[in-house]
């Protein structure tokens, strides 16, 4: 039986697991690679803000999320104090580009205070277990009053641009092969 829950911290290695299965294939084939992409897109939002994060679940195997920070200020704070850290243990090369993921959020965060992460195995793909996911969460941060939510995802990855349009996202800026794009609440 496939169903929505709050994510619980004991579901971190999983949600890491689904991060890397949905990035590049250099992310699942090369450890160090793996943990740069589950540490930059994933931990931070299990660890520090488990109320705005839900996973999919299939008969009690976690097999697709959605995560979100709900305040800018407080992810770049945290991110660069503690997983970056964690990254700078791995490479030092990619420490200092994912010190740089936090700013994309900061230009936007008057409007869109908040910035979510989707994933999902490919199973799960297709079958509307993302929009499940999706109305979830804005749900929830509607309930919060928040008043924006913005993401960032490949120029190239048209089926993601697809989706997040579907749901109301607006295109914010195009630079450097990524789309920043946001819903107001």
């Amino acid at each position: 039986m496939v169903n929505i829950r709050e994510v619980r911290r004991d579901d971190i290695d999983r949600v890491k697991y689904i991060c890397i299965q949905t990035a590049d294939e250099k992310a699942k084939t090369d450890k160090a690679t793996g943990e740069i992409i589950a540490n930059t897109y994933s931990t931070y939002y299990v660890r520090e803000e488990p109320g705005t994060c839900f996973v999919l679940e299939d008969n009690g195997l976690v097999v697709g999320y959605i995560i979100c920070s709900t305040n800018a200020k407080k992810f770049r704070k945290i991110f660069r104090r503690i997983d970056l850290k964690e990254i700078k243990k791995i490479n030092k090369t990619s420490a200092i580009e994912s010190w740089f993921i936090p700013l994309p959020y900061m230009i936007f965060k008057r409007i869109y205070p908040a910035h979510l992460h989707i994933n999902l195995l490919e199973d799960y793909q297709g079958k509307g277990y993302g929009t499940q996911l999706m109305n979830e969460l804005l749900f929830k941060l509607r309930g919060m009053g928040v008043k924006g939510v913005m993401l960032l995802a490949s120029e190239n990855n048209k089926g993601a641009v697809k989706f997040y349009k579907k749901h109301g996202f607006k295109i914010l800026v195009t630079a450097f092969g990524g789309v920043a794009m946001g819903k107001k609440l």
